[in-house]
């Protein structure tokens, strides 16, 4: 008996290792982009420096999983994790909480083989969700999530396998063709289920909707701000660059500032205001051309 499981262990880790790749998360200013990954047992996490002085730390992780904490600054510029238990492992940079945190969401690589997922605008200018498998059998079903953030997800479809079974490389897909949501960027991502209950993620993809409305920031919060002042904001990127930020008083007078990096889609970021006296003052938001201006009370 402790040898078929020794064995069934050997052929777990053999075909999660055959699936395993590097996943870079970059370390900037305030966040980790991306802050939401799938990734599947073997895969290596590289968090990768940028800018500014931060560190990596587990806050939470599976049973049988390795905890770490490592910084990463100038002179500490790259930091691998292997992941190597199925679970959800949460990590923060204990420098800049609250707002700087991520999650890991690791699965077994299943046998049907999940691959080659990929999003495309099609002709009616909407979302097809397209993904492979090297067999559809032992496959209960397919499920379709989307999100408007890239880190919270809803269902939007359960697509069954042809119920054949068929041992051969299988292509399926499905349109989005009502999102529903105004939101610029819109996040997809694949769950496959096999008949025993074990699933695997696909990665997280990223769509463009063409028709949606030209914004630059999606979420200022909290506002009222408490002492001491943490503005977090959630901003949109056309493609990677810096955002400025602006405090001023009431009466127009200049505060601070600060930058925050920017990736294609949405942007997670920190305006830590410190400790300033209440009343109302506004920000002001500039990337390339975009400038928007938003009230904010302190207490």
């Amino acid at each position: 008996m402790r040898k078929i499981l020794l064995l069934s262990t050997l052929f777990i880790c053999s075909l999660s290792a055959s699936y395993a790749a590097v996943i870079r998360v970059r370390v900037s200013n305030f966040k980790f982009q991306p802050k939401t990954i799938n990734a599947v047992v073997g895969d290596v996490i590289r968090f990768t420096w940028v800018n500014g002085i931060h560190n990596t730390t587990s806050s939470s992780i599976p049973s049988g999983a390795a905890p770490w904490a490592a910084l990463s600054d100038s002179s500490h510029t790259v930091f691998n994790y292997t992941i190597t238990q199925v679970g959800q492992y949460k990590f923060a940079c204990t420098l800049h909480l609250p707002g700087m945190k991520g999650t890991i969401n690791a699965s077994a690589a299943l046998p049907a083989g999940l691959s080659d997922f990929a999003v495309e605008l099609t002709e009616k200018q909407k979302a097809l969700i397209s993904w492979k498998t090297k067999t559809d059998k032992d496959i209960s079903y397919y499920s379709v999530q989307r999100s408007i953030d890239g880190d919270n997800f809803t269902e939007i479809a359960k697509i069954k396998p042809s119920g054949k079974g068929e041992a051969t490389q299988q292509l399926h897909n499905y349109s989005d063709n009502n999102t529903g949501v105004s939101a610029k960027y819109v996040y997809y991502q694949v769950k496959m289920v096999d008949t025993k209950g074990n699933s695997q993620l696909t990665e997280i993809k990223m769509f463009t909707q063409p028709a949606a409305v030209a914004k630059l920031i999606t979420s200022l919060s909290p506002n009222p701000i408490s002492q001491p002042g943490h503005l977090m904001v959630q901003f949109n990127g056309d493609k990677e660059g810096k955002m400025l930020m602006q405090l001023y008083n009431s009466s127009g007078k200049f505060i601070k500032q600060a930058e925050m990096m920017a990736d294609r889609g949405l942007n997670n970021g920190h305006f830590h205001l410190g400790q300033i006296p209440p009343g109302n003052y506004y920000v002001v938001c500039t990337m390339g051309t975009s400038k928007e201006k938003y009230s904010i009370v302190v207490k």
